[in-house]
């Protein structure tokens, strides 16, 4: 999906303008305050292992983060609110989570160059960002240049929520998240044992979304945490999907539409509203699609922000999940 495909610039000119930068920063902050080298002194850290850029000295307690790429609404999720952010922060936050960064200024991101001068400016103390193999214009190198930045490694979308536990340790609220998702953990099988025998009878359910390439729709499939929610709560996937798949999705011709009958309900991409993405009413507004039997029989049911890996993203689905269970209908 284009979310996983930033197009940031760096060049040598940016990175000298950092140096520079970096210099007289140091030297500013050097003069005048005879409590500076104390407080310094007794600033704690710790070393923060199985990054991409290895083994990283952070500060044990981070007072002013920012945001890189893929990791704001996480931060906002976890209690941080960064002293600046990579502007894809907006392509997937909640109105909650926008409300709450409002006065956050942005350094660029994704569809534009990153501000390395801004975020001297802005003097971090620690950069927490995501990156994945194979990317080109993520320059970790100069962001390192100018505070303690921990990379961490995303080879798919879901991989992001898997980092949610890591994240929060880097930025010292490790032990909070930890059993956050030993609550949620139990909550999606909580719903399996509370409904044993009704998912048993619903059968098989699908994911659906619209995509990007023309022509096409996608499912999810085993390696999308859509799939491991769905079934973590006991619903039963579709034998349809690739069982051996590359990615997290599998890409469908719109022609195709009739192999989703065997679906007895489908899950669809929706907003925090509970209505249809763009890309996704497409889909549904297709009428080989509206006249599948999971559709007439009313068994069309939103997963709200598939996309936004926080613990409101995840309460949205826990409750779509429920609500799924109960309205499901058996077709007549």
């Amino acid at each position: 999906m284009s979310r996983l495909v930033p197009r940031l610039r760096f060049g040598p000119s940016a990175r000298a303008l950092v140096a520079v930068l970096a210099v007289t920063t140091l030297v500013a902050g050097c003069g005048g305050n005879s409590e500076s080298g104390s407080e310094s002194s007794a600033s704690a850290t710790r070393v923060i292992s199985g990054t991409v850029l290895g083994d990283v000295q952070v500060p044990a307690q981070p007072k002013r983060v920012l945001a890189g790429w893929l990791v704001g609404t996480l931060l906002v999720d976890i209690g941080i609110t960064p002293v600046g952010m990579f502007d894809d922060l907006k392509d997937n936050a909640s109105p909650t989570a926008l409300a709450k960064v409002k006065d956050v200024p942005t350094v660029g991101g994704p569809n534009s160059s990153v501000n390395l001068e801004k975020i001297v400016e802005l003097n971090p103390d620690l950069i927490v960002t995501m990156t994945r193999p194979g990317i080109k214009n993520l320059d970790l190198k100069a962001l390192q240049d100018i505070a303690p930045t921990v990379a961490l490694e995303v080879p798919d979308p879901p991989a992001v929520w898997a980092n949610y536990a890591k994240l929060a340790d880097v930025v010292g609220k490790g032990s909070d998240a930890t059993q956050r998702l030993t609550d949620l953990d139990k909550a999606w099988t909580d719903i399996a044992a509370a409904n044993k025998d009704k998912l048993a009878k619903i059968g098989q359910v699908v994911y659906a979304e619209g995509s990007a390439q023309a022509g096409n729709f996608q499912i999810a499939t085993n390696k999308a945490l859509t799939y491991e929610r769905l079934t973590k709560s006991g619903f039963t996937y579709f034998t349809g999907a690739d069982p051996n798949p590359a990615r997290y999705q599998q890409q469908i011709s719109m022609e195709d539409i009739p192999r989703l009958a065997t679906a007895n309900a489908i899950f669809f991409e929706a907003d925090t509203q509970g209505q249809p993405t763009q890309r996704t009413k497409a889909l549904l507004d297709s009428p080989v699609f509206k006249a599948l039997p999971a559709v007439k029989a009313g068994n069309l049911f939103p997963i709200r922000t598939p996309y936004t890996y926080t613990f409101e993203s995840a309460n949205f689905q826990l409750e779509d999940v429920r609500n799924a269970v109960q309205r499901y209908t058996t077709a007549a």
